[in-house]
């Protein structure tokens, strides 16, 4: 890998770490405002991180009524998009207690790197209202 590689294999890790250990306000530092998440046609948008730590709790709480344990990330992408900006691909798992796969999807992101360290811009959630909904639990509902 190279350096820009490292930097944001990097930040997969620590952003899944804080979904795993279901911490709001690490979740929230990975990310700069404003910031977008795109899901199949419609658009979040959200001005503050307190807006989006209002939305990540019921994200929280929907991971933690399915039984999700922990996540896992692997980057499977990313193109620089110029010295300060990359995008990414990651591959997704939602993990019970048992340690077995609940769901998976792919994802996309749009990284800036601000003051030296990357923050999400833009997060493509396509793939993880699939997961859901093939799941037979609609991401929203359940």
């Amino acid at each position: 890998m190279n350096a820009v590689a490292d930097e944001v294999a990097a930040w997969c890790h620590a952003y899944v770490e804080a979904f795993s250990a279901f911490d709001i306000d690490a979740i929230g530092r990975h990310w700069m405002f404003p910031a977008l998440i795109l899901q199949s046609g419609r658009t979040l948008a959200f001005d503050s991180l307190e807006r989006f730590s209002k939305n990540t709790s019921g994200l929280l709480g929907f991971y933690e009524r399915q039984g999700v344990d922990r996540a896992e990330r692997d980057l499977v992408d990313h193109l620089v998009l110029s010295p300060d900006a990359v995008s990414i691909t990651v591959f997704d798992k939602m993990i019970d207690i048992a340690g077995e796969t609940i769901v998976t999807w792919q994802a996309a992101y749009v990284l800036q790197k601000v003051k030296g360290n990357w923050l999400a811009a833009v997060a493509l959630a396509d793939g993880e209202l699939a997961a859901w909904a093939a799941h037979g639990t609609p991401l929203g509902r359940a």
